[in-house]
């Protein structure tokens, strides 16, 4: 080899050592490192797959029974008392919290599918008040938790709903207590008029048989009157009328034949020795062109001459009216008559007889009012809430409720009380039938409660003339409206359109949404809720169906309903109580009053049985209602103090009422058949018959439609669908297709809700608080704790997420009622994806809940105005742990990246051993490389100063 040819060949070897040592670390940095990088990366998800794909994967005590915290916060009404004496109308609110609750959730495994990739489990949370837990804000300043037992003010959420739901319930009530006027002003008329005109009847009747005829009576009369008044020496003849006037005479107007045959009849005997002979006399008033052709017709003399009729006429008023006056014939003082009593025995019977009690007692059984300021004397009547609320109603209900109580409370014998509850129910009409005769107030025919209730709810007061209070005839339409007795009844009790049936809740419907109900399940066929449309329905005047709608939204609705929940069930539209019963449950009074005390119970959140129902004891047998109702005795039964525990090994699984079946979820492992770009994302969810009462709330059959309270098997799975339980397509149906626009948004599927993992990179579906289903938006590239996070966060509006359906839950189109309960959801939702596990390390979320004070009908709220305003508030955070983030770092992404090799594969508990040995590989091949790119480097520098040597000789 020559001379040049060696030293080419030592400069090729140079640049050939440099070309190799800057491709030694560039093939680390390309591909060794990516080799590495994906190897790591796959070999988490391998991790996490393989962590996923066998039962016993799942058997983790940690994860089927874990704790976690949710800290709430509440705003508190606090003019309270403002509000319901009607000085305010809008809530003053006082921020309270932070609440703090440990979430204990229990999760058991129903189902595991390794082929399908499925897993199914049960679960349900139990929620401690935490008395030494903490919550950050957002300054990093701690506070501790707030005792639960703090009370909070706040609207009562059943209290639209049981108004709507009361309508045909208050006009029932509403009718009960107009009858109640009936009778109170029955019996007024009794006690003033009837009992004195039978003592006069009687004491006519005495005198005719003592003169020995009619006739002497009649003459003796009219002697006494023309010397009295001196108008003439005119001797009238009686002979011809005596007898009918004495006797005979009776209402034409009441005769009802009883034989058709022998053409036997009855009627109402008016003669003066009749009871109500003398006070119609009386009350027909003095001889007039007018009054003497109507008395003589009725009294047998209607064909003698005049001026005779006229002098008959004044000797049978005279006879008839000083006889009257003369018991005591329309007293004026009624409460201070010497002879009350005596007046009451004679209406009511010798059993109404108080001669022997204090004094006091009858006046209060007639005028008392008691402590509350509720009358309670049957003919007292004082208002309540804007209704005249009569004593002989609350009377005859605690008489028929409670006698023995009624008994103390009125300081009377039993005797007493069922007397006076069949004379005053009689007249009431709610314990039998009593009419009164019309002629005593110029009209014809009998009335008892109910026709008299009929003809007065839609037109003048038969009786006593002007208008009801609670009829149809009230504020600007008094006087406008007459529609007769059979058009009321038809209204009122109408086989499709009767207001006192379910078609009252449609009415309020219509009259709130100013639409129709749909004709069709799918929504369609509504029309406008007009007074053409509701004349329409009835047959009336548009308008009388002006008149009707305005009774009830403007009087049924927002007066009697509240007025009758208040007072039967001491209910209002205000609820003050802990939060812990606001959260996890409370004992409504007017679900008690309508159901029992056991379906009684309300709650916000879901815990697994009502708070404070392990105390609830009806029999006061000292064993609580929820062992005895799953032991096997009845918790309302007195008697079953002996035979309670029927089953001595009966083993409650909760100290408590149960809120109902658990939850079953359905959920992707990410392996078999469900490849891991669903890692526990949700696939169905439905429910488990665990709360014993032998029941599936509900099933579904092939084509989705729903059959409720099914009998089905202990811990049978049933209602398994894709969707948000309340948003299923049987709940939409149910509401007659109402819900979704009235909720504001389409987001109805659960499936593919994430658990704990998600695509980093891609937007996906979160469930929130089972309200509902939000995607989230792609953020940014952060870094938390050392680890770089794909920010994702949700913004949901609250104005496109109205949930009433969900808290009502009524399964009918209450549910979607415009502003039954006007509750509105928003949710800020932050959550950091770690891209490589695809693993949710950080989540933080504020769900808030408004309420639109504007009340019920109201819709589209502005959410910046006074009207609305957040009542509740959910804060939930979860993070990485420190350590479990130092280990991720250590063992995950330290050993990723061109340097992935400098820890050498990590020691202790972030080492990695698969890349130990790849670390010392890759460590020489940067070593070798730059060794070799020196080598070369320094050759050919060698190498050019030779050549420069050279050249200089």
């Amino acid at each position: 080899m020559s001379e040049g040819e060696g030293a080419l060949n030592r400069k090729n070897i140079a640049i050939g050592c440099v070309v190799i040592g800057l491709l030694l670390p560039v093939l680390n940095l390309t591909v060794v490192s990516g080799i590495v990088s994906d190897g790591v990366a796959e070999g988490v998800q391998d991790i996490l797959a393989e962590d996923r794909d066998e039962l016993s994967d799942w058997e983790d005590p940690d994860w089927l029974v874990s704790t976690s915290e949710r800290t709430y916060f509440a705003n508190s009404i606090t003019n309270l008392d403002s509000l319901e004496d009607g000085t305010d109308t809008m809530p003053i609110l006082e921020k309270m919290g932070p609440f703090v609750y440990n979430v204990t959730t229990t999760r058991d495994i129903i189902d595991f599918n390794a082929e399908n990739g499925t897993i199914t489990y049960s679960e349900y949370d139990v929620f401690d008040w935490c008395s030494t837990c903490t919550w950050t804000d957002e300054d990093g300043v701690e506070h501790a938790s707030m005792d639960g037992n703090t009370e909070i003010s706040q609207i009562n959420i059943l209290w639209n709903t049981q108004k709507i739901a009361g309508v045909g319930t208050g006009i029932e009530y509403g009718e009960i207590f107009a009858k109640a006027g009936f009778g109170n002003s029955m019996i007024q008329n009794d006690l003033v008029n009837r009992a004195p005109s039978i003592w006069a009847s009687e004491e006519i009747a005495s005198q005719v048989q003592a003169l020995g005829s009619a006739e002497a009576l009649l003459s003796g009369a009219y002697t006494s009157w023309n010397d009295t008044y001196a108008l003439g020496t005119m001797t009238p003849s009686f002979s011809s009328s005596a007898a009918t006037i004495m006797e005979g005479a009776f209402d034409p107007s009441t005769v009802t034949i009883i034989n058709p045959t022998t053409g036997e009849s009855t009627s109402t005997c008016i003669a003066l020795t009749c009871d109500i002979g003398p006070m119609l006399v009386a009350g027909m008033g003095q001889p007039s062109e007018t009054i003497t052709p109507l008395r003589s017709a009725l009294y047998g003399y209607s064909d003698v001459e005049e001026p005779e009729r006229t002098h008959i006429d004044w000797a049978v008023y005279s006879l008839a009216g000083n006889m009257f006056v003369s018991m005591g014939g329309g007293v004026e003082d009624l409460r201070n008559a010497t002879d009350l009593n005596d007046r009451l025995v004679e209406v009511c019977g010798s059993s109404c007889d108080f001669s022997m009690l204090d004094p006091s007692v009858l006046d209060y059984t007639l005028f008392g009012v008691d402590e509350s300021g509720l009358a309670a004397g049957l003919i007292a009547v004082e208002d309540f809430g804007g209704i005249p609320l009569h004593g002989l109603a609350l009377f005859l209900l605690g008489a028929q409720s409670d006698a023995y109580g009624t008994m103390e409370s009125y300081g009377m014998g039993l005797t007493q009380v069922l007397a006076l509850a069949d004379y005053a129910g009689s007249w009431s009409g709610l314990l039998g039938s009593k009419e009164f005769e019309m002629a005593l107030v110029g009209g014809s025919g009998l009335m008892d409660s109910s026709d008299w209730w009929q003809t007065a709810f839609g037109g003048e007061e038969p009786i006593n003339g002007g208008y009801l209070s609670i009829g149809l005839n009230r504020g600007s339409f008094e006087g406008l409206v007459d529609i007769g007795a059979d058009k009321a009844s038809e209204i009122l009790y109408g086989d499709e359109y009767g207001l006192v049936g379910s078609y009252s809740t449609a009415f309020v419907y219509g009259e709130l949404s100013g639409l129709s109900l749909p004709t069709a399940p799918n929504g369609h066929g509504q029309v406008e809720w007009t007074d053409a449309y509701v004349a329409g329905l009835y047959d009336i005047s548009e308008g009388d169906a002006a008149a009707l709608k305005s009774w009830i939204l403007d009087f049924m609705f927002p007066q009697v309903v509240p007025a009758l929940l208040s007072f039967q069930y001491g209910a209002s539209a205000y609820t003050t109580q802990p939060m812990n019963n606001w959260l996890y449950g409370w004992s409504d009074s007017v679900l008690e009053g309508l159901y029992s005390p056991e379906e009684s119970w309300v709650k916000l959140e879901t815990n697994a049985t009502y708070y404070g129902s392990s105390s609830m004891d009806q029999d006061s047998d000292g064993l609580p209602d929820y062992l005895e109702m799953q032991c096997g005795s009845s918790p309302t039964d007195q008697n079953s103090i002996e035979t309670d525990w029927s089953d001595p090994n009966c083993e409650p699984m909760f100290d408590g009422l149960s809120t109902g079946d658990f939850t079953v979820y359905m959920m992707s492992t990410g392996t078999g058949a469900n490849n891991a770009d669903n890692m526990e994302h949700g696939i169905q969810r439905g429910y488990i018959n665990s709360d014993g009462d032998g029941l599936c709330d509900f099933k579904l059959d092939s084509d989705g439609v729903a059959t409720y309270d099914v009998p089905c098997e202990a811990n049978e799975v049933y209602g398994m669908t894709e969707y948000l339980p309340w948003r299923a397509p049987h709940k939409e149906l149910s509401t007659l297709s109402l819900l979704t626009d009235n909720v504001g948004n389409s987001n109805t599927v659960w499936a593919g809700t994430i658990g704990g993992i998600a695509d980093a990179d891609d937007p996906f579906s979160v469930n929130l608080a089972g309200y509902s289903v939000a995607e989230t938006v792609v953020g940014e590239e952060v870094t938390y704790k050392e680890i770089p996070m794909i920010e994702h966060k949700i913004s949901l509006d609250p104005a496109e997420n109205q949930i009433q359906g969900k808290l009502i839950g009524s399964g009918t189109y209450v549910d979607a009622m415009p502003g039954a309960l006007p509750v509105y959801f928003g949710s800020e939702v932050d959550i950091k994806v770690e891209p490589v596990t695809n693993v949710a390390m950080y989540g933080k979320g504020i769900s808030t809940f408004y309420f639109d004070y504007r009340g019920p009908g109201s819709l589209n709220p502005d959410f910046g105005a006074e009207t609305t305003k957040s009542v509740f508030e959910i804060h939930t955070f979860s993070e990485i742990s420190d350590d479990d983030a130092r280990v991720f770092k250590g063992k995950v992404l330290d050993h990723m990246g061109p340097f992935f090799w400098t820890d050498f594969g990590g020691s202790g508990d972030t080492e990695l051993e698969p890349v130990r040995v790849i670390s010392y590989v890759s460590a020489a091949m940067y070593v070798g490389g730059l060794a070799l790119i020196a080598v070369g480097a320094n050759n050919l520098r060698k190498m050019e100063d030779v050549v420069a040597s050279k050249e200089e000789e």
